[in-house]
């Protein structure tokens, strides 16, 4: 594994239901560092808005993205969950030492998914925002590792794929 006094900073990325929170559980667990989901740090305003299956805008998401960019300043290692579905959402969150992992899943799984949701604000109404806002990583974008899932994939073999692509096996 990468020393622990490293400044590595993983953003598990993607839309809703795609997996962001299980996936950045485990691999904060497994790279011994603190887990913060994105989730966590938005405003009462905000999740009612996602709850009513309205998409926020680029200015309901820029307070939020300072206050993560603010959390990952202050840690030296951590694991965000975050949906970063732009490339400027990404740019606001590139801390020193910052890798993304784009978690890549088929539409009808994430529908399928978010159907079965319970108790978040963050429903299957909100699906097609999410995916019109997403602005899938580029080449120019090294620092971000893509990783596609599919029904077959499970939570173990994710954390196995993560941890490969961020060499810290």
């Amino acid at each position: 594994m990468t020393p622990s006094h490293s400044p590595l900073r993983v953003v598990v990325m993607g839309v809703s239901g795609s997996g962001k929170t299980t996936l950045g559980r485990s691999l904060g667990a497994a790279l011994h560092a603190p887990f913060l989901d994105g989730d966590d740090y938005h405003t009462p305003e905000a999740r009612e808005r996602m709850h009513a299956g309205y998409g926020l805008t680029d200015a309901d998401r820029a307070p939020w993205l300072a206050r993560l960019r603010a959390e990952l300043d202050a840690q030296g290692r951590v694991v965000l969950a975050c949906s970063a579905l732009k490339r400027t959402y990404r740019d606001a969150l590139r801390a020193p030492g910052t890798r993304f992992l784009y978690l890549e899943v088929p539409e009808s799984l994430l529908a399928a998914r978010l159907r079965q949701r319970r108790g978040h604000y963050a429903g299957a109404d909100l699906l097609p925002s999410q995916l019109a806002t997403l602005e899938a990583p580029q080449p120019g974008e090294p620092d971000v590792l893509t990783l596609p899932v599919t029904p077959a994939t499970t939570p173990a073999d994710l954390l196995a794929r993560a941890l490969t692509a961020l060499k810290v096996t």
